[in-house]
């Protein structure tokens, strides 16, 4: 499984990248994204229709 780094940028937000095959796999290009706790250490990443 592929592994990113979280790095805090200079106005305090968060930073991450996403894997190329998750993003591919996903259709992510352009997309937006919606990040949610689902249990304890994991995420639930979903696409937004807006």
């Amino acid at each position: 499984m592929p592994k990113t780094t979280v790095n805090r940028g200079s106005n305090g937000q968060y930073k991450t990248t996403v894997p190329k095959g998750l993003a591919e796999a996903m259709d992510l290009d352009g997309e937006r994204i919606e990040w949610k706790i689902k249990s304890g250490s994991t995420l639930e990443v979903t696409k937004v229709d807006e």
